[in-house]
């Protein structure tokens, strides 16, 4: 403060020099005649200028103030306030706040006869070319509790293909496919609601040959061995508890009875959830660059296993009107996984592999939200129901293409006393899809090649003969994918043509006079695909 009334005041005075130089000159005095002989006269005193005199004033002033200044005690300012170190990085800051992500896709296309394209497969999981759309839409809200702790809110809606620009019909299919909340604290956490439970899928097929769960209820993680940042190695255990009741004569069933008073009720004649528990126990370890400080190839192996379990009930028959006894019954589910992956590192080039093995019994044998197909002559599915599925798949990036495959081998037994029908059998599908890039800003062209085929254990049911159902494909594609090099960037524009063929196993499938038993079968269209913060998929 002191300083600056200084720094005025000396302003002040150089501004009071600067006016004072800048008056006119006092014009000289006309010379007067010599005093007369006799004696000097007496001189009058010359008027003083007005302004001279208000800025003598002004600059006696301002020099007391200065010299007050100088006197007065120095008062040495503070210290500029050292401002706080950054925090360290928070790994709930991307899930603070409301948060949105999104998986969809969309599919246009023609049959090239006239029709919209259908999918054509004689396996469970076929290749992923012609796929209805498909939408969801994550929304979520998460926010601090504690020293280290995230809860979040979790919605998921998704939408099926019944686009208003395809049907004309407005109108539209949703389901809440997630809402749940999770609360999180440090290695472990704990959530209560609707869930989709998916680990590692086979992406070619569009299929989670391990754990693949859609279940009501409650879980539970943990995350054993990391303590911090520079672990190398730690163990991650998750289990869960969950229940469902499909709206099917399997579980569920209404009829009508008189009512005591006047006319006719609905009463619940069969009530029975199915109750779904599953573990999960995934070991990791990360390698250490290498000396060129390359990332090293890091490995995670997976236990995983499920129990299923219904209760008894009485349903009525639709043929008789008679009531049936159905029994208890269980299933349970086997299955490892080995995962190797290289870090993207900066070029954001994926390198992963994977290998599944899942055995299952009785309940489990069958997807959770369907009903058996299928029963043993005291109604039950175990222990007679089983399949085993043995898959892989992996991705290969590089600087100017990249690889996806995928291939699995089913084998499926039905519960039924029949040891001969064609629900039981053998099938595998294989897929590949090269790219090689075209353009540095995204433009690629793929090739997709696949083939599936079933061994069936009876006979076709046109034909009445043996015959193996096989279908073999070839898909050219352009794809465009601008935000990143791998196969894996998205959002993804494609244009793609693709012809499949039918043996005469696959042709003997259909009815006789479906219009779909051809040998070739054409699909030529546009597709997009899109993925970005969902808390479904990893």
């Amino acid at each position: 403060m002191v300083i600056a009334r200084c720094s005025l005041v000396a302003i002040g005075l150089a501004a009071l020099a600067h006016t004072a130089a800048a008056q006119p000159a006092t014009p000289p005095a006309p010379e007067e005649p010599a005093p007369p002989a006799d004696g000097p006269v007496a001189a009058e005193p010359l008027p003083l200028d007005p302004t001279l005199v208000e800025l003598s004033a002004r600059v006696q002033r301002l020099e007391g103030e200065l010299a007050a200044l100088r006197a007065a005690p120095r008062v040495e300012p503070a210290p500029a306030a050292t401002p706080p170190s950054a925090p360290a990085s928070d790994w709930r800051e991307p899930f603070l706040g409301f948060r949105f992500g999104s998986y969809g896709r969309v599919t246009a296309g023609t049959d090239l006869a006239g029709g919209k394209p259908q999918p054509i497969h004689v396996v469970a999981h076929g290749p992923r070319i012609v796929e209805p759309s498909y939408l969801e839409l994550d929304f979520s809200y998460g926010a601090r509790w504690g020293h280290s702790g995230l809860i979040r809110t979790i919605l998921t809606l998704a939408y099926d293909d019944q686009l208003f620009h395809d049907t004309g019909a407005f109108t539209a299919g949703p389901a809440l496919r997630n809402l749940y909340v999770i609360a999180e604290h440090d290695d472990h956490a704990v959530w209560v609601g609707s869930r989709m439970l998916r680990g590692d899928d086979l992406y070619l097929f569009d299929y989670w040959p391990l754990d693949d769960l859609n279940t009501v209820g409650a879980g539970g993680e943990l995350r054993l061995g990391r303590d911090g940042d520079d672990d190398r190695s730690w163990l991650d255990v998750a289990a869960h508890v969950g229940l469902n009741r499909l709206r099917d004569p399997f579980q569920y069933q209404e009829r009508a009875v008189a009512d005591p008073e006047l006319g006719a009720t609905t009463v619940v004649q069969l009530n029975r959830q199915r109750t779904i528990a599953s573990a999960r126990a995934a070991y990791t370890r990360l390698a250490e660059p290498d000396a060129g400080g390359r990332p090293g190839i890091n490995l995670r192996a997976t236990l995983y296993g499920e129990l299923h379990g219904i209760g008894a009930g009485t349903r009525r028959r639709t043929s008789d009107a008679t009531l049936e006894a159905l029994p208890r019954d269980w299933g349970t589910t086997l299955g490892a996984e080995l995962t190797a992956w290289r870090d993207p590192g900066d070029a954001d080039r994926t390198r992963a592999a994977s290998l599944f093995v899942k055995w299952s019994k009785g309940l489990a044998a069958f997807d959770e939200l369907a009903a058996p197909t299928s029963f043993d002559a005291e109604l039950r599915t175990f222990p007679k129901a089983s399949e085993l599925v043995i898959g892989a798949g992996g991705s290969w990036d590089a600087a100017r293409y990249h690889l996806v495959a995928a291939s699995y081998l089913r084998r499926f037994v039905d519960a039924d006393v029949n040891t001969r029908d064609r629900d039981d059998g053998w099938e595998y599908a294989v897929d590949l899809r090269p790219a090689v890039r075209l353009h540095h800003h995204g433009v690629y062209a793929a090739l997709d090649l696949g083939y599936e085929a079933r061994f069936p254990r009876g006979l076709q049911p046109t034909t009445q003969a043996a015959a193996d159902p096989a279908i073999v494909s070839a898909a050219p594609m352009l794809t465009f994918h601008p935000t990143g090099a791998s196969a894996w960037s998205r959002p993804e524009l494609r244009l793609v043509y693709r012809a499949a063929h039918q043996n005469d196993g696959a042709l003997a499938l259909y009815a006789p006079e479906d219009p779909r038993a051809r040998t070739w079968t054409h699909f030529l269209g546009v597709s997009a695909e899109w993925w970005f913060n969902s808390n479904s998929y990893r």
